[in-house]
């Protein structure tokens, strides 16, 4: 492939070979090899050939220092009739200010507004869960009209609305009632998300892929009762928290997204009162304590499994700064995690010493909170608006 495209692109003419040229390039950051597409075809098929496109993306995976560049904070944030959508380069943010007094800093992320150009009603009943994202994607639901969910691209920004899964059994629980999750089965390499539709003994889970467009679902009715919604992507498998129909007891289960099996994980031993809330400390499994504001009950540790599957492994840390509901925000440091406190605050908190300082995040109503909140890695993706025309292309000529 090397040599295929230095010729195609006319490297010959240029002093350096044409290894060292695909390695430039290969280190460019998302946006500037979006807009290299455009200056002649040669270079649209070398940025665009899936085998560069597979190295570029696996570069995320395997170097710390790549997932760190390219790493993006998305947030939502929520005030009365309205849900807004930012994004945030916490990590050249943080390096540009690093000797700075953190007292005084004040970020200014960057609302997506293209987002709601793509939603019914300029994206009134809309609620982007960003702990639905795996890598350069993320997925958002509606709430309301058609709970329609759409794929999302912040860097290209296209999106993509997903047909709606089948109903395979009646009755069954309201739409905005299902489980949902998003991952990348490397084994196929594409993006599988996961809908679990809920009945009063159990759970059917279905499959959508962006090569079909399609739901398949898989046969099997598991005896469980959704507890969370929000899928947890950990060690490739989308995870969630229920109840068990038999007795209601409390499990984590997990969906295996290349064996499209489902399993168990036992929990901590948290107390039955209150209950936890499965959320991601770094690349860990993470229980946390939820109270009501009604309860005023606050907490001071959360439980991360640190060997996965383990039982064993779930490990005890002590939370200094006290709270109601906690969670990790998918973006950390050496020496700092962002920690979600009571959806009202962003908190850098070192869990080494306990020491911990409040991002301030600029342009946020007063009367307003955080919904959710996680990361996206900027990345080298297939384009959605090309998957939708051949896709159109196809059914005109079938119909030829």
């Amino acid at each position: 492939m090397m040599e295929d495209h230095g010729q195609l692109m006319g490297i010959q003419n240029v002093d350096l070979p044409p290894e060292i040229m695909h390695e430039i390039i290969s280190r460019l950051p998302v946006k500037p090899l979006c807009r290299f597409k455009c200056v002649s075809k040669p270079w649209r098929s070398l940025i665009s050939d899936p085998d560069f496109v597979a190295e570029y993306s696996k570069a995320v995976v395997e170097n710390k220092d790549v997932f760190f560049q390219r790493r993006r904070l998305l947030f939502t944030f929520a005030a009365p009739g309205h849900h807004w959508l930012y994004s945030l380069d916490l990590n050249q943010y943080l390096n540009e200010n690093h000797n700075v007094d953190v007292d005084s800093l004040v970020a200014a992320p960057t609302e997506l507004d293209f987002v709601y150009n793509h939603l019914p009603n300029g994206g009134r009943g809309w609620v982007p869960f960003v702990h639905y994202s795996c890598y350069g994607l993320f997925l958002s639901k509606l709430c309301s009209g058609d709970f329609s969910s759409s794929l999302i691209n912040p860097v290209t920004k296209e999106s993509k609305t997903l047909p709606k899964a089948p109903i395979w059994r009646l009755p069954m629980k309201p739409y905005f009632w299902h489980l949902y999750g998003l991952g990348f089965d490397y084994s196929t390499n594409e993006y599988k998300v996961i809908n679990g539709q809920v009945y009063c003994d159990g759970i059917i889970f279905s499959v959508y892929t962006l090569k079909t467009d399609s739901w398949r679902q898989i046969e099997c009715l598991f005896p469980y009762k959704a507890k969370d919604y929000d899928g947890i992507l950990v060690n490739g498998a989308v995870h969630w928290l229920v109840r068990k129909v038999a007795d209601r007891s409390l499990v984590i289960i997990y969906f295996l997204l290349t064996e499209e099996e489902v399993r168990e994980i036992p929990l901590p031993p948290i107390p039955s009162t209150p209950e936890g809330q499965l959320t991601v400390f770094r690349n860990w499994l993470c229980i946390t304590l939820v109270s009501t504001r009604t309860e005023g009950v606050t907490f001071n540790e959360l439980w991360v499994m640190k060997e996965y599957g383990v039982r064993e492994s779930w490990t005890k840390i002590q939370v200094c700064k006290p709270y109601r509901e906690l969670s990790h925000s998918g973006f950390w440091t050496e020496s700092h995690d962002l920690m979600v406190f009571d959806r009202s605050s962003l908190v850098m908190y070192n869990f080494d010493d306990g020491t911990f300082w409040n991002l301030s995040i600029g342009c946020l109503s007063e009367d307003g909170g955080f919904g959710s909140v996680g990361i996206y890695v900027e990345s080298l993706l297939p384009s959605l608006t090309d998957q939708e025309q051949r896709k159109r292309i196809k059914e005109d000529e079938s119909t030829q």
